[in-house]
């Protein structure tokens, strides 16, 4: 769904899909933490792509399911102030971007809203509490992302390339990528004019019967750093010659390092567990505040630096003050830096052994010797810790946190929990499980890490 224009009365929809069901008029009331509007009929609530709260669409209904409907945006009828048109031509197609429809201010509104949203009717807590609720905005909200991964798929006889429509493993050729950092656009660029030389000397990935030898295309970037770092992701042994041929396809984007990913199991899992270098170090770095990080093909890092910064200062003040930290899901270190600077010592806890290398190199990079780096899963590890900690930081994946974990924090007796998450629902739901052993709401700030996409990020502060 692109809008044509966003003039006032009318505007059109092109893209809507036309092969499923019937138009409705429908009133917006709010927005899903996937960016989808939602009406509330009488015959029930129906979630609709491309609209945004205030307005007036004609909608038509694509999936009807037992408690609710799907319905794609035709036309906007009555339009709000906030509506924006798109920058990309291949949103509403592309799975990447929810919010381009929306303009950036409206963007942070709706943010805020899905943050207070999760928190009061999952995580039970009162309104007003939310009421002075902003997200922070992001430096940048175009060309942000330090990290892109292209699918390659096999399409008609030819190798292809791009991201996957929304809800699916089908495949939207795209040429540039307006939320991708200029290097990565360049990199990509360089690949698919290869890819179309037929510098590739086999076929793209079939998840269906797990065949073809490339899976995907990691791009990473510095950007404050412009180093950069390119890795195909491969299905199955490749012979030297075919390496070589890689190699060479690589070249084109000329990237610092240049990685081969093995990945021989079946599933959308991106990456396997062993990588080797064809150029360089097979690492980059990053500065983020006075702090330089180096990375690899596998290591997580957030993906907007200008606003990590802002996000890991945030978090790392709210635990100032407490002399012995624990953090879990410490990742390659990156936060592990900021907390280190105010505290007399800090416990890491990240289970792939990978990150904690990683760690334990920034670390040292930084001349941070406060820091104990364990590996193992958190719940693990902190059923065996016996120190007593003053405050406790956790930055779990979108899963949030095993319920192990936060039974084991609540029995410390620890004062103060920092919670850093990228997931409003799982994080209501950890800091529900909070109160119930005592801990009080203190404090909530969002963060737009991910501009022109509903995600969020959030750091709540509990303390006891």
């Amino acid at each position: 769904m692109v809008n044509i224009s966003n003039g006032k009365g009318r505007i059109i929809i092109r893209n809507s899909n036309k092969n499923h069901g019937h138009t409705l008029t429908l009133k917006i009331s709010g927005i899903t933490s996937e960016g989808a509007g939602i009406s509330r009929t009488e015959q029930g609530v129906v979630f609709v792509h491309g609209a945004l709260p205030g307005e007036k669409v004609a909608a038509r209904i694509v999936a009807r399911k037992k408690d609710f409907a799907i319905a794609d945006t035709v036309s906007v009828e009555e339009e709000s102030h906030g509506r924006a048109v798109p920058k990309c031509k291949y949103f509403g197609r592309c799975g990447g971007c929810q919010l381009q429809h929306a303009d950036y201010a409206t963007q942070l509104k709706l943010k805020a809203g899905i943050v207070r949203d999760a928190m009061t009717r999952l995580g039970g807590f009162p309104p007003e509490l939310f009421d002075g609720l902003k997200c922070e905005a992001s430096p940048e909200y175009w060309g942000y992302r330090n990290k892109a991964a292209f699918p390659v798929q096999d399409i008609n006889g030819r190798i292809a390339t791009g991201f996957y429509r929304a809800g699916t493993h089908r495949l939207e050729f795209i040429r540039t990528c307006p939320v991708n950092a200029k290097r990565l656009n360049e990199m990509y660029s360089r690949i698919l004019e290869g890819l179309e030389e037929n510098r590739c000397p086999f076929d793209g990935y079939n998840e269906a019967n797990h065949t073809g030898k490339l899976r995907h295309i990691i791009a990473r970037t510095g950007i404050n750093t412009g180093e950069s770092l390119l890795s195909f992701v491969v299905n199955g042994k490749l012979s030297a010659k075919s390496v070589k041929a890689l190699a060479s396809l690589g070249n084109l984007a000329r990237p610092d390092t240049l990685t081969l990913n093995h990945n021989s199991k079946p599933g959308n899992v991106i990456l396997g567990t062993y990588t080797e270098n064809l150029t360089g170090s097979g690492l980059i770095s990053e500065r983020l505040g006075k702090y330089r990080l180096a990375f690899d093909t596998a290591s997580f890092f957030q993906v907007n630096t200008g606003q990590a910064e802002k996000l890991f200062s945030y978090a790392s003040s709210m635990a100032k003050g407490a002399k012995n930290v624990l953090e879990l899901y410490s990742g390659a270190g990156s936060l592990t830096c900021w907390l280190a600077e105010n505290a007399e010592s800090v416990t890491s806890v990240e289970e792939y052994r990978g990150a904690v290398k990683m760690a334990a190199r920034n670390l040292e990079a930084n001349n941070f010797g406060n820091v104990r780096a364990l590996c193992g899963k958190s719940e693990d590890v902190i059923a065996e810790l016996s120190d007593k900690y003053d405050a406790v930081v956790l930055d779990p994946p979108r899963d949030g946190c095993d319920r192990a974990v936060i039974e084991a924090v609540s029995k410390f007796g620890v004062r103060k929990v920092v919670y850093v998450s990228c997931n409003p629902a799982t994080l209501a739901r950890d800091c529900k499980i909070l109160a119930g052993h005592g801990y009080g709401l203190e404090s909530v700030r969002a963060f737009d890490m991910f501009p022109q996409t509903a995600h969020v990020e959030t750091v709540c502060v509990l303390s006891n």
